[in-house]
């Protein structure tokens, strides 16, 4: 059982933000007690801060803008993992960064694993293990998203150790051979880092997220896992809860822009 689930989220997305960093193109950086990833991609999601405390300096903060504002490319903050003072936002946003959301986290003990839920008719859950498969996860992941946004995705995503037996463990979900819904758990150490449970929206409340989410457990307790950790949305909330996560704090999400 963990003792510091927080520092154990923390401790998965500082590793994610590792591997982005292998990208061809991808760097890391630090200035003073902070460090961040930029991936080369123009997105958001696979740029940040991974490491320092929750803010740091105001001379640390601008030092990050100035870098992702030379290269054009957003960049996210979250707040919430590596303590840091109060008015830590305040802070972010007087650099020019907004809010985006604030986010529960959440752990799991993987001494047992949960029961399986209620089977779905139709509904299968196979591994990401080739490219076509990536391209799958990313469109169905995307829920519509316009197609450059997708490639983009699908550039980050098929350059990464994806598989069965290495520490990104992608899932596709299938009902009747449609794509239907996406997860993956990011191994590091015994820690599992749940991601992305996502169901089509016409799909949804059939039961395929709490199938994707107890895949995601699974694969983590087979990784030797001996925590499973996320943030949860509010659409995945009481499914996470009915597995029996257990809320310890909240994560919050700064996100600037050129």
């Amino acid at each position: 059982m963990t003792t510091d689930p927080i520092a154990d989220l923390d401790a998965g997305k500082a590793a994610l933000a590792v591997l982005l960093a292998s990208l061809p193109g991808a760097s890391r950086h630090r200035h003073a007690d902070v460090g961040w990833v930029d991936s080369g991609v123009a997105d958001a999601v696979f740029n940040g801060v991974f490491a320092g405390p929750g803010v740091g300096t105001d001379d640390a903060v601008a030092a990050v803008v100035r870098h992702f504002r030379d290269r054009g490319r957003p960049f996210h903050w979250e707040i919430g993992l590596r303590g840091g003072a109060a008015g830590a936002g305040a802070v972010l946003e007087r650099h020019g960064l907004e809010f985006d959301e604030t986010e529960p986290a959440m752990w799991l003990g993987l001494d047992s694993l949960p029961p399986p839920p209620q089977a779905v008719p139709g509904l299968t859950i196979r591994p990401v293990t080739d490219r076509a498969m990536v391209r799958e996860w990313v469109e169905v992941w995307g829920c519509g998203a316009p197609a450059g946004v997708t490639d983009r995705w699908y550039e980050v995503y098929a350059n990464l150790p994806f598989g069965p037996g290495g520490p990104l463990r992608m899932f596709v979900a299938y009902l009747d051979d449609r794509p239907a819904g996406t997860v993956y758990t990011f191994v590091a150490g015994d820690v599992g880092t749940v991601h992305y449970v996502v169901t089509l929206p016409d799909l949804r409340r059939r039961g395929i997220g709490a199938a994707l989410t107890h895949q995601a457990l699974r694969a983590a307790a087979d990784a030797g896992c001996r925590t499973a950790v996320l943030t949860a949305s509010p659409d995945g909330i009481g499914i996470y809860r009915r597995f029996g996560f257990r809320e310890c704090g909240s994560v919050s999400t700064y996100v600037w822009s050129p």
